[in-house]
């Protein structure tokens, strides 16, 4: 390992990280583990690039220093930005499957075990099926989840990046609620949201802001399309921050003019679902418990058990998510157990079926040695915002 200034951690705690990982490792009699998706590059190495979309695969043996084979353009990332000593590139013309399996042979792999991330996004079929193919004398095991439950419980300077995200998604919450007015437009919005956490120092989100308004506020992940804001519509607001990788998101739902009670009442069951995963939060519940307690709270205002989830992890992200739901999810009957430093998104929300709309309200929240603190601050209370 080299040291390197522009490392967001110090190398303890990299190394801490791939002991971790390691550790993992020999459970699963994996020799080699070959990691792929990005974010999981990014937590152990602090490489970053948005050229992910190129072949890249980092190489972690169990018992040597990890080696990132990347595209040619990246090295300068490399060098710049992580603490690996070790690197191959390939070029243009070369077969980026081709070099990973010469490299491999050259790490002396005959006969043993090496996994890859089956569940990663960027790592294709076709390509795994070829390193299977050339690479019949190895045992080959799911990698999935090596690098992910490391990643669950954050380290106290992964929370400091978490809290100056969250800021910076509260600061777009104000601004873009400022904006949401009659005559203004669905882009005006949004461009408001990426004003405001940019300036306070949020980098490109994970996902771009989940900006809708009127009909158009019931559509699941719908970003803006010009649609100009009028009098009796819900404007439906859902983004995040982003620092050093670490999200912070938040939801907060508006009503140009005077909200009906079918806005209202699901407004009310919402927030009151919210809160009550709130105070079950504590370190020994269960990801099942807090599921079950937020919804028995729709429950209880009458409405049908409609919200999609109660809430997800979040932390590293890079396009094309902020959340990190693949890793831990809260939802009905999970026994998973609650630890201090675990960070959820949570996201409960309706439908208003007769607006074809959508009312929702979500924070960012940590697990405490006690229970449970909102990152998301009160900047924007945690009500229907009624615009005018």
């Amino acid at each position: 390992m080299r040291d390197n200034d522009n490392l967001a951690f110090s190398l303890d705690e990299y190394r801490g990280r791939l002991d971790t990982v390691r550790k993992g490792m020999a459970e699963r009699g994996v020799d080699i583990a070959l990691v792929s998706v990005p974010e999981n590059i990014y937590y152990l190495t602090g490489y970053t690039t948005l050229g992910y979309y190129m072949y890249q695969v980092l190489m972690v043996p169990v018992d040597d220093e990890p080696l990132l084979l990347t595209y040619r353009e990246e090295r300068i990332n490399v060098e710049r930005l992580s603490w690996l000593d070790r690197h191959v590139d390939y070029t243009v013309t070369d077969d980026p499957v081709q070099v990973t399996v010469d490299t491999v042979r050259g790490l002396g792999v005959a006969g043993k075990t090496l996994s890859i991330e089956e569940g990663g996004y960027f790592f294709p079929i076709r390509t795994y099926r070829k390193l299977m193919d050339s690479l019949g004398d190895v045992r080959w095991v799911d990698g999935t989840g090596l690098v992910e439950t490391a990643r669950l419980v954050k380290s106290d300077t992964e929370l400091g990046f978490i809290r100056q995200a969250a800021d910076a998604a509260m600061a777009g919450m104000v601004d873009a609620l400022a904006e949401a007015r009659p005559g203004k437009t669905e882009n005006d919005v949004a461009a408001a949201v990426y004003a405001a956490t940019l300036r306070h120092g949020s980098e490109y989100p994970g996902s771009p802001p989940y900006v809708i308004s009127g009909e158009r506020s019931g559509l699941p992940h719908g970003t803006w399309e010009g649609r100009e804001l009028r009098d009796g519509d819900i404007v439906f607001l859902e983004f995040s921050g982003c620092v050093k990788r670490y999200s912070a998101a938040n939801m907060r739902t508006g009503f140009i003019g005077t909200p009906p009670p079918s806005v209202t009442g699901r407004a009310k069951a919402v927030i009151d679902a919210l809160e009550t995963a709130i105070a079950t939060i504590r370190p020994g519940a269960t990801s099942g418990e807090v599921d079950a307690a937020a919804r028995k709270a729709i429950l209880a205002h009458g409405f049908g058990d409609h919200t999609h989830e109660t809430g997800y992890s979040i932390g590293v992200c890079y396009p094309p998510g902020w959340n990190e739901s693949h890793i831990m999810n809260l939802h009905p009957g999970d026994e998973t157990v609650l630890r201090p430093n675990m960070v959820f998104h949570l996201v409960p929300s309706l439908i208003v079926p007769e607006l074809n709309g959508h009312v929702g309200f979500s924070e960012t929240v940590v697990v405490t040695e006690s229970g449970c603190e909102v990152l998301t601050d009160k900047r924007v209370p945690r009500e229907l915002q009624v615009l005018s």
